[in-house]
C-alpha cells in the first residue's frame, strides 16, 4: 500500500532542529516533511496538492488562535477526506451544537456549511502536564456533499445575526445590503424566514436560503 507523508506545521525555531533529529529517518524515507511556519499563514489546499488523496488535517489547536485556524480548514473542505482536531471541550460544544441551543453560534453555522462535525471522545484535563484548567475533546469534520458556498452575503448575514444574541433578526439585519424595512421583509419571505425569530434560532439551511435570496438581487 501508498505510504503515507506527514508535512508537520511548527513555529517555534527551537523546536524544529530538534524534530528534524528526532525523526531523520522518516524525513530520509520521504514519509514526514517538517515545515518551520505560521499555522495561520500557511494555505494547507496547496500544500496538500502536492500529494494524491485522500488529504487529512489533524493537530492540537491553542485555543487563542482556534479561530483563525477552524476559518483555514472550512476554506480548505473540498480537499480534504476530513479534518481531526484536539479542541478545548467548550469549543467542542459551539462546533457541534444543533441551532436553538446555548451553545450556537457563528463559529457553528460557518462549521456546519461545510463540514458534518462529530465530536469523538473527551480528554481530560489531567492527560496533560502541565495540566490546564479546562478539559479537552477531539471533533472529527467530514466535509457534507453539497456544502453551502459561505458568498459574502452568507458571511454578513450570520455575523449580523450573532453580532448582539437574542436580538430579532428584524433588528440585527437591520440595513443590510441597503435594504428597508419592506425590502428585508419581502427576501426573508421568500426564504421563508420569520423575521420575528432570533438569529439562533436559524438553522444552516434558513441562513443559506436567505444568502440566496440576496444574491439572486445581485447586492
Amino acid at each position: 500500500s501508498r505510504a503515507a507523508h506527514v508535512i508537520a506545521v511548527e513555529r517555534d525555531r527551537d523546536l524544529v532542529p530538534v524534530l528534524k533529529r528526532d525523526f531523520a529517518d522518516e524525513i530520509a524515507a520521504g514519509r514526514l516533511e517538517v515545515l518551520e511556519a505560521d499555522a495561520k499563514a500557511i494555505a494547507p489546499a496547496e500544500l496538500l496538492s502536492r500529494f494524491p488523496a485522500p488529504h487529512v488535517l489533524c493537530g492540537n489547536l491553542p485555543y487563542q488562535i482556534t479561530g483563525p485556524l477552524l476559518e483555514l480548514c472550512v476554506n480548505s473542505a473540498t480537499a480534504l477526506a476530513r479534518a481531526v482536531f484536539l479542541v478545548q471541550l467548550e469549543v467542542a460544544a459551539r462546533l457541534a451544537a444543533p441551532h436553538d441551543t446555548p451553545d450556537y453560534g457563528a463559529l457553528s453555522v460557518f462549521t456546519q456549511a461545510v463540514f458534518e462535525v462529530r465530536r469523538a471522545f473527551i480528554v481530560r484535563r489531567g492527560a496533560f502536564y502541565p495540566q490546564p484548567g479546562v478539559d479537552s475533546a477531539v471533533v472529527v469534520l467530514t466535509p457534507r456533499e453539497g456544502p453551502t458556498l459561505e458568498t459574502t452575503q452568507f458571511q454578513t448575514l450570520v455575523h449580523a445575526a450573532f453580532g448582539q444574541r437574542r436580538k430579532k433578526l428584524s433588528n440585527a439585519w437591520r440595513g443590510l445590503f441597503g435594504f428597508d424595512t419592506e425590502q428585508l421583509a419581502s427576501v426573508a419571505a421568500r426564504a421563508g424566514i420569520n423575521l420575528d425569530q432570533r438569529g439562533e434560532t436559524l438553522s444552516v439551511e434558513q441562513f443559506t436560503r436567505m444568502a440566496r435570496e440576496v444574491e439572486a438581487l445581485g447586492v
